[in-house]
């Protein structure tokens, strides 16, 4: 009995034997395949993600580890002796699919394994632009703003001739045009004929800077020509250039000349035509009506024709200059005994003080009909005074001594 069982019980053994073995290869199969699935799957976005680093080092582990002592340990003790020679049909299949998986599961998961970590895929951010070398901007050379040559693009002869004779008496008519309490010197920047560096048309007079209000007085006796607006009547370049003014006529001639003052600017006209007045009363008040920067009062001394803006003269030669001062009439010629337009004199005096004048400008101003200058300047100190300008790179000097209450004449020429 016992022999007859034996090959039976033999059989079912090497069956039961067969069926362990295949349950083994397909448990490995699955579990090859689950560590497939797990390494494919995209991390967990709300767990933090393993870095790339931590994961090709744990799925080396597992395939140089555990999965493979499995695949080549227990799995290729299991498929030797009887099982090779015993799988036929679906084992011999199931067995060609573990041997696929054993063979290729290290290769896919360590291709998938190093295209997480050889090429990491980052939140894509700029890239900074690498910091360059400052390099030298060339500094463009500046255009020069013209200078003034030693004499404008003018004809100097449509200027005056200037007589030969550089001399002649003072005709101080004029008394101080500022009342009480108010500023009684005239602004040097823009002086009779000159731009004020360039920045104005030729001066026809002069200005005394005061605030708006201060009294304006007579220069001297005489009546009133005018006292109003110029809106209606011209009596500059254009209508309502003097704003609010009054011309006063002189009551004393200077060589048969009759003598006008003009107050140009005026906030308040106080006087009417025709009115007489003495030296020293109000005529009105300084404003800035008209063509003006602010307050202040533009003085004219006019001859013969009180309405002409070309019959000026400068005011300095006829203003009386203060105590211990007194006044220098200059002049500025070339070679042939010509004016020379817009020359600058420096000059420094006994106060030690610098001053400067320019020449007349234009021919659209005149000089003193008995001088002949073409620069002057009132309310000097006494004393020696050092004068000076360039012309054609050469510098012309001259000393002269000014006296109180007197002209100086200053004659600068090569």
């Amino acid at each position: 009995m016992r022999h007859l069982q034996s090959p039976i019980l033999n059989s079912r053994r090497r069956a039961a034997r067969s069926d362990a073995r295949q349950c083994v290869i397909l448990g490995l199969a699955l579990c090859t395949l689950c560590l497939i699935l797990a390494a494919c799957l995209p991390p967990d976005p709300v767990s933090d993600p393993p870095t790339p680093t931590a994961r090709h080092g744990d799925a080396a582990a597992t395939l140089t580890g555990d999965a493979a002592a499995t695949l080549t340990g227990d799995a290729a003790a299991t498929l030797t002796g009887d099982a090779a020679a015993t799988l036929t049909g679906d084992a011999a299949a199931t067995l060609a699919a573990a041997e696929f998986l054993a063979t290729r599961v290290q290769q896919v998961l360590t291709e998938n394994a190093a295209a997480l970590t050889s090429a990491p895929t980052a939140t894509p951010s700029a890239t900074p632009t690498p910091s360059r070398t400052p390099t030298r901007t060339p500094i463009p050379t500046p255009t020069r703003t013209p200078t003034a040559s030693p004499y404008p693009t003018l004809v100097l002869a449509n200027f005056p001739t200037p007589p030969a004779a550089f001399t002649g008496e003072p005709h101080f008519f004029f008394e101080r045009p500022i009342g009480e309490g108010g500023n009684m010197f005239i602004a040097s920047s823009y002086r009779y004929g000159s731009t004020g560096s360039h920045r104005f048309e030729t001066h026809h007079g002069v200005e005394f800077p005061n605030t708006a209000g201060v009294p304006l007085v007579a220069v001297a006796p005489g009546v009133i020509y005018y006292a109003g607006g110029d809106q209606a009547q011209a009596f500059g370049p254009q209508k309502d250039f003097y704003g609010n003014l009054v011309v006063l006529e002189v009551a004393q001639p200077w060589r048969d000349h009759k003598v006008y003052a003009l107050y140009g600017h005026m906030d308040q006209v106080l006087v009417q035509a025709g009115q007489p007045v003495n030296a020293g009363d109000v005529l009105g008040t300084v404003g800035a009506t008209g063509v003006a920067l602010g307050a202040h009062l533009h003085l004219e001394a006019r001859l013969d024709k009180p309405e002409s803006y070309w019959d000026t003269r400068n005011p300095e030669l006829w203003l009386r200059p203060r105590d211990k001062a007194g006044t220098v009439a200059v002049r500025v010629t070339n070679e042939r005994g010509q004016y020379l337009p817009g020359m600058r004199v420096g000059f420094t005096c006994s106060d030690g003080a610098y001053r400067f004048l320019d020449t007349y400008w234009d021919f659209g101003v005149n000089p003193d009909d008995a001088y002949g200058e073409n620069a002057a300047m009132t309310d000097v100190p006494e004393g020696f005074c050092q004068f000076e300008t360039i012309y054609t790179g050469k510098k012309l000097t001259q000393t002269a001594r000014v006296t109180a209450g007197e002209v100086a004449f200053v004659w600068l020429r090569p």
